[in-house]
C-alpha cells in the first residue's frame, strides 16, 4: 500500500483513537478519527480513498457489527474489528460468525484484541492493505 494511505477509525474511547492516530501516522498512513457512528459512516461514504476501517465493535447508537453491515451496502474495502471483547464471546457471537464466514475467510476482515501491541496492529493492517511502500 502506498504512503499516506487514509484509514479511518471509529471507536467512542478518545485514548484508544488517540493512540491509534499517533501510531499510524507516526508509520505514513492518514488516519480520520470518529468518536460517533454516524460521522464515521459519513467520512466513509464521501471519502473514496480511504483504503481501511478499523471499528470498535462495543459502542453506543450503532455497534460495530452495525456499520460494517451498512459500510458493506455500499463500499468493499477491508476492515480491522478492534475490540475489547474477549476472543471466547467474540468467537461465539452470532453476528462474527456470519461475517467470518463471509468476509473473514477472504481476507478483507479481521479482528484484534484490547488491549493490542503495535507490532500486531501492524501485522493486522499490513495483512488486510499490504505492506508500506513509499
Amino acid at each position: 500500500m502506498k504512503k499516506g494511505m487514509k484509514i479511518i477509525s471509529i471507536d467512542d474511547e478518545p485514548s484508544v483513537l488517540k493512540c491509534l492516530e499517533q501510531v499510524l501516522k507516526s508509520h505514513g498512513y492518514e488516519l480520520l478519527v470518529f468518536s460517533d457512528a454516524e460521522e464515521g459512516l459519513k467520512a466513509l461514504r464521501e471519502h473514496d480513498d480511504v483504503g481501511l476501517a478499523l471499528l470498535d465493535i462495543r459502542m453506543p447508537k450503532k455497534n460495530g457489527f452495525e456499520i460494517y453491515k451498512e459500510l458493506r451496502s455500499f463500499k468493499k474495502i477491508p476492515v480491522l474489528f478492534v475490540t475489547a471483547y474477549p476472543a471466547s464471546f467474540t468467537a461465539k457471537s452470532d453476528d462474527l460468525v456470519q461475517i467470518w464466514k463471509r468476509e473473514f475467510a477472504d481476507g478483507s476482515t479481521d479482528i484484534i484484541y484490547k488491549p493490542f501491541d503495535v507490532s500486531t496492529l501492524f501485522e493486522k493492517v499490513e495483512g488486510l492493505v499490504g505492506p508500506m511502500e513509499d
